[in-house]
């Protein structure tokens, strides 16, 4: 049997940064392949983890919308980092099925380069 994920459509993940030293971004996603256009998603998980980590630290939960405003970790080091986002079917929070699931290009925290 395959694992949930596998089966998930793809989402496109774009991170934009507008102040705040770089450590509030707004995340959007929308679909990125056929099977993730067909699917309604009633919420999002959003994470955020180091490039080549497998590690996710969880952010935040958005119920039936496709951007948010995060806050990520004063205690991350400097370093590159991805959003990735889970996005569900179904609003039983926690049991949902996953519908779709994305990554963001790389970016870095931490140093002047974070601060764009």
């Amino acid at each position: 049997m395959r694992h949930q994920a596998e089966l998930a459509g793809r989402l496109r993940v774009t991170v934009e940064f507008t102040g705040d030293a770089g450590r509030s971004p707004t995340v959007s996603w929308s679909p990125d392949d056929a099977v993730a256009a067909r699917s309604r998603f009633e919420y999002a998980r959003i994470f955020v983890l180091a490039l080549g980590a497998s590690q996710r630290t969880y952010l935040d939960i958005v119920d039936g919308k496709s951007t948010a405003t995060v806050r990520l970790p004063e205690t991350r080091t400097a370093g590159q980092y991805v959003i990735e986002v889970d996005a569900y079917g179904s609003a039983s929070w926690g049991d949902g099925r996953l519908e779709a699931r994305g990554r963001s290009a790389s970016f870095p925290i931490g140093g002047t380069e974070s601060a764009r």
